[in-house]
């Protein structure tokens, strides 16, 4: 057999594996945030299962979440705790860094990430779908809002984006939960 069948049949067993990673996780009895995790893994990269299973760690309340309306509210309120703390950190850079796209990220782009995170949270029992559509459109806009100020100010803001990626992060781990209380 040749190198390229042989890399053929591998890549497609690997689509196989993972295209029916939720099923062998439905049946090994995982915690709720591990089986979300590994759903995130097989969406994004399966690198990332460590990064997500750790990250949800950080809060021991996650490991112990018996539902996913449960999980779905400590993973939003982790969110707008770490969100919360990224404006603190925009806040304090404004004082020796007073350009205008840090400014608007600090304050009205970030107050929206705060509070589209906070009215997803009130919808997670009576509204699953609700709550992932203010995680999508109105935090969607906000971080929009906040990249593209960034894009225009000639300085490389790293750090910034280190904290949008978190948001990405912790936005898509949210959605993954709010499925399952979709799905019932």
């Amino acid at each position: 057999m040749n190198r390229s069948t042989f890399l053929s049949i591998l890549f497609t067993l690997s689509l196989i594996f993972i295209s029916h990673a939720h099923l062998a996780a439905s049946t090994i009895n995982f915690k709720l945030y591990q089986d979300v995790c590994i759903e995130y893994g097989v969406r994004v990269n399966p690198n990332n299962i460590r990064v997500c299973l750790t990250a949800l760690e950080s809060d021991p309340r996650i490991p112990q979440a018996k539902t996913y309306a449960e999980l779905s509210s400590l993973i939003i309120e982790q969110a707008m705790k770490n969100s919360t703390i990224s404006q603190h950190y925009l806040k304090n850079l404004m004082k020796t860094d007073p350009s205008p796209a840090i400014k608007e990220c600090a304050n009205q782009d970030y107050d929206g990430i705060i509070k589209a995170f906070k009215n997803a949270l009130d919808n997670v029992i009576p509204n699953p779908q609700t709550a992932i559509n203010y995680l999508r459109r109105d935090l969607g806009y906000a971080e929009g809002k906040c990249l593209g100020a960034l894009k225009d100010d000639p300085k490389p803001y790293f750090e910034v984006y280190v904290l949008i990626h978190n948001l990405d992060f912790y936005t898509e781990i949210a959605e993954l939960s709010l499925n399952h209380l979709i799905r019932k």
